[in-house]
């Protein structure tokens, strides 16, 4: 860090390592995203007396940080504008004028509360991008923390230009930074909507949420063509995006196309499924999609003589199900609702559903066995020996067939937790903290 713009001294702000470090690291481990565990844990964590942990990002997605009640309030947008007017103005070689004071103070600060008045305070006051430019990148190449870094991206979307593309993909990469690197990606790049888009295939969890919602508006065919095939995926909850992706990627236009592909084909109705289960959620869902009525009735014409799969019998169950129960909010004719809800029975009713998830459920080494446990008693099937065979294979105990297994009790409960206790002897620790939380019972011992 000598030899900075601000003096000879560098005005380190400590010999902890930053987030750059630790992103470039990820990248030399794994790629270039996503990255295991959103890229979490960051350099800066540490335990903090019982707050909440967050994956990567879910705390500004969420909430707003409450100031320390014992410390002094946080600096507000105001206040660290001055502090910036002051630093960028002050003379390069003046003792204690560096960023290192100013990293120290934002460490202090919640960036998601004070990003949007800082923004307008900058702009208010004039000050030249090129100062805000370099102290951006200072802050995100040199950042210990990642509230300055938060702020690094903030003044690189303000004063930022093309040579920073690179730095705010890669620090965008962490889920805990891409809301950030997205907004300044799409304000200081000469092709937005390509380089958010760009940022959002790296990352699965909040941050493709949040990279996602800033393709409200793109009119990119190809981006358009990627939310309605995958880019409305996450390991979050399809539900934030599904809506999304249905109106900017123009669904109804897609499926009214001669040639639908399987993968459009999945998509749409993933999205469609996702829309249907998520109704009332966090996110507009299938009541609030306005060709919602058009698209189920192409949507049900093309799957009929696809080829049967079980992620496509569990799209189908989930708008089946919809229409069984509608919400009462739904606004459509009884009409529409009566003919839709004739024609998803109707498909689902079929025999090649049944004899699918039978032989999906045979072979108990199936990656993906647990997908049709759902279906199966939708059906009216009974996989409990198939079920047993999966278990007698000791699977994670994450996995969804124990709960299955133990669902409602049964003669063979006693069975089941015999196999989950011989897991456990074998099981990393991850895996035995989350079964502790997930399903508690797994872990009992025997009487």
């Amino acid at each position: 860090m000598t030899g900075s713009w601000w003096g000879p001294d560098g005005d380190a702000v400590g010999d902890g390592p930053t987030l750059l470090d630790h992103a470039r690291s990820l990248r030399e481990l794994h790629g270039p995203g996503p990255w295991p565990w959103a890229g979490d844990p960051l350099p800066d964590a540490r335990p903090d007396g019982g707050r909440p942990v967050f994956v990567g990002g879910g705390e500004d997605a969420l909430l707003r940080t409450s100031p320390d009640a014992d410390g002094p309030p946080p600096p507000t947008g105001a206040e660290l504008a001055d502090r910036l007017e002051h630093l960028l103005s002050a003379t390069p070689s003046a003792p204690g004028r560096g960023p290192g004071g100013f990293h120290e103070l934002l460490v202090t600060c919640s960036p998601i509360d004070v990003a949007d008045d800082l923004g307008a305070e900058v702009r208010r006051r004039g000050l030249p991008p090129d100062g805000l430019r370099r102290l951006g990148r200072w802050l995100a190449e040199h950042g210990t923390h990642r509230a300055p870094v938060k702020i690094g991206l903030v003044l690189l979307g303000l004063g930022g230009d093309s040579r920073d593309r690179e730095l705010l993909l890669l620090l965008g990469t962490l889920d805990e930074l891409t809301l950030y690197a997205a907004v300044a990606l799409h304000r200081s790049q000469p092709d937005p909507d390509p380089a958010v888009h760009a940022l959002a295939r790296r990352v699965a969890g909040w941050g493709r949420i949040q990279a996602v919602r800033l393709l409200r508006d793109t009119t990119d065919p190809r981006i358009k063509e990627w939310l309605l095939r995958e880019g409305f995926r996450n390991t979050i909850m399809d539900e934030y995006l599904a809506h999304l992706a249905a109106t900017t990627g123009d669904l109804r236009g897609a499926l009214g196309r001669p040639d639908v592909d399987g993968a459009l084909l999945d998509g749409a109705g993933g999205i469609l499924a996702t829309m249907a289960v998520g109704q009332g959620g966090p996110a507009p869902g299938l009541a609030d999609y306005a060709h919602a009525v058009p698209v189920l009735r192409r949507y049900a014409h093309l799957i009929q003589d696809r080829t049967p799969t079980v992620v496509r019998l569990r799209d189908l169950i989930g708008i089946t199900l919809f229409l069984r129960h509608p919400p009462p909010e739904l606004r459509w004719s009884p009409s529409d609702l009566e003919d839709l809800a004739a024609r998803y029975e109707g498909l689902l009713s079929e025999p090649r559903w049944p004899a699918l998830v039978l032989e999906h459920l045979a072979d108990p080494r199936r990656p993906g066995f647990h997908l049709a446990l759902h279906p199966a008693r939708v059906l009216g099937l009974d996989p409990t020996a198939q079920v047993l065979a999966r278990l007698e294979t000791g699977p994670s105990l994450l996995e969804p067939t124990w709960a299955h297994a133990l669902r409602g009790g049964g003669p063979h409960t006693a069975r089941v937790l015999g196999l989950a206790r011989r897991r456990l002897e074998v099981a990393p620790e991850p895996e035995r903290e989350g079964a502790r939380l997930l399903f508690p019972q797994l872990l009992r011992e025997q009487p």
